[in-house]
């Protein structure tokens, strides 16, 4: 399925992206880039996932990247239910270790709800601890997520077109340090 080796493979779980403005825009950004190949799990696979599938398309790649909005403060139902059947497979051989893993995620709320003292309670780097920890499991390098907050404020298009600019970037700088192998965690 990924017909070259090297590319960033970006998991893209969103349970609507035609209706989804912030998402679909963040793959429309990044789909340009010729070091990404987007893996949509909801229309792509249908809740069927090929051990063997994935494990070649994991094996060519360079970097794992998780897309999806903030759902009840997790992901959609499709990226765990992939993490059960294919990820865990995964962290159980080297093929993954050493890659870099990072999560691009979208909020509703303003970032100020995200805080000890804020209206979630917990910020974004500690609901989203159970996917770092996963990666340092599996011998990966976690690297600093994007969150792009306040979706369902009149600042979305600002945030947005912020944050799809940031990921590009982020991107960008992925594919040329692992193409030298230095990547390190910012």
């Amino acid at each position: 399925m990924n017909k070259e080796t090297g590319k960033i493979a970006v998991i893209l779980a969103h349970p609507n992206l035609i209706e989804s403005r912030a998402n679909k825009e963040l793959v429309s950004t990044i789909k340009e880039l010729d070091s990404v190949v987007v893996y949509n799990l909801y229309e792509d696979f249908a809740e069927l996932f090929d051990a063997e599938i994935w494990t070649q398309i994991m094996l060519d790649s360079s970097a794992l990247i998780y897309q999806f909005p903030l759902y009840w403060m997790s992901a959609p139902y499709m990226l765990k239910k992939w993490q059960d059947e294919v990820f865990t497979q995964l962290s159980k051989t080297p093929m993954i270790a050493g890659k870099p893993l990072m999560v691009v995620t979208t909020v509703g709320n303003e970032m100020e709800a995200y805080r000890s003292g804020g209206r979630n309670r917990f910020t974004v780097d500690e609901i989203l601890r159970p996917y770092q920890a996963s990666a340092i499991s599996a011998g990966m390098r976690w690297l600093s997520p994007i969150v792009i907050y306040e979706m369902d404020a009149e600042q979305t298009g600002k945030n947005l077109t912020e944050g799809a600019i940031l990921y590009k970037e982020r991107l960008e700088m992925i594919e040329s340090a692992t193409q030298v192998n230095i990547l390190s965690d910012w």
